[in-house]
């Protein structure tokens, strides 16, 4: 797992380390969550993006448009655990570990 400290941040991490999936906040210095969503889903088209966010804003058509995932943190760590199994594979190509 790796943090990133803003929108920047997040995409040259994400770019170095492949992950099986990138959770984003909407809220990010620099470069939104969203601004980071879309040059990620351009550059990993097949790594699966979820903002997860307490924002309240109608942002499920730019979601939709840029074909990310968006929880919102009212609906909990539950509801995005459920996504995340979803989305993920049950064995995981970076490390060929089970998920359980």
């Amino acid at each position: 797992m790796r943090e990133a400290f803003d929108g920047i941040d997040a995409i040259r991490k994400a770019k170095t380390s492949q992950p099986d999936l990138i959770l984003l906040d909407l809220a990010m210095p620099r470069l939104s969550g969203a601004e980071a969503a879309y040059v990620l889903k351009n550059d990993m088209p097949e790594t699966p993006v979820i903002l997860f966010t307490m924002t309240d804003l109608n942002i499920g058509s730019m979601c939709a448009a840029i074909d990310v995932d968006f929880i919102s943190k009212v609906d909990g760590i539950p509801k995005l655990l459920e996504r995340v199994d979803a989305l993920l594979p049950t064995t995981l190509p970076n490390d060929g570990a089970t998920l359980s």
